[in-house]
């Protein structure tokens, strides 16, 4: 129980492991896809199943806290689960518990911006089977396939007005995680400084400069994930003309 409980810091990013964990637990999530399409017939089975993988991959993040009080490493200020990708899983749950189509697209955003480049450039320390290694690429993994889910299963598309509500919504996510760092001595979502691994932040200017340099790239990378949704849109609208036309002659 000890090699699953306390860190051990052997994980090494780009390695094997690195590689594999990622291709593992997408490979699950790819499967959890295609059962909610194939396999579940009725659209409150489809919902059920996804809420259900949701609410077990909230669960696995709350069990981060419960792990660290149980070896005494707890830190108020590292492991509230109030980085972005660790509050994801709540407000995904709730999208699809309340079948919201504006909540998930703002979510999808969220976790496609934030959670999938997370996968790649990983902050995680802890190699398997520390509690910590499952938590990451489950929250990780996962929270990209209940992103696809909505897609895949239910149909779910952008709204170009969409990128600008999920702007809204995270800056006021970011100064409400920013006011708590400040009282916590804290650095949830990155607000007072870079993290302490190679991630995309290198890119950016130092603190605070950055934080201004975010919104501009957020903008970007929200127009970026919402292309192809109006590629398709103009595809089927070119064919549904095409088809109205044909008709008429």
């Amino acid at each position: 129980m000890d090699s699953f409980l306390y860190a051990n810091n052997n994980f090494v990013k780009y390695s094997a492991e690195h590689y594999i964990s990622v291709i593992i637990f997408l490979i699950i999530g790819i499967l959890f896809i295609y059962i909610g399409k194939h396999k579940l017939k009725t659209i409150n089975a489809k919902y059920n199943f996804i809420t259900y993988i949701m609410l077990f991959v909230l669960i696995t993040q709350i069990g981060k806290v419960l792990v660290k009080k149980y070896t005494g490493t707890f830190d108020i200020t590292e492991d509230l689960p109030l980085h972005l990708c660790n509050m994801a899983p709540l407000f995904l749950f709730f999208a699809y518990y309340f079948r919201s189509r504006l909540a998930w697209s703002v979510f999808f955003l969220w976790i496609m911006a934030g959670t999938f480049q997370s996968l790649f450039t990983p902050t995680l320390h802890d190699s398997f089977p520390q509690y910590e290694w499952w938590r990451y690429w489950i929250i990780h993994a996962w929270l990209v396939t209940g992103a696809f889910y909505g897609i895949v299963v239910f149909n779910y598309r952008m709204k170009f007005k969409d990128i600008f509500i999920s702007l809204f919504w995270l800056n006021i996510l970011s100064f409400t995680i920013m006011f708590i760092n400040m009282k916590i001595g804290a650095n949830y979502m990155f607000m007072l400084g870079k993290p302490d691994t190679e991630t995309m932040y290198d890119i950016l200017s130092e603190w605070p400069y950055y934080i201004l340099e975010l919104e501009p790239l957020a903008l970007f990378l929200f127009g970026i994930l919402y292309l192809p949704f109006f590629i398709v849109k103009k595809i089927n609208e070119k064919k549904s003309f095409e088809f109205t036309n044909q008709i008429m002659k």
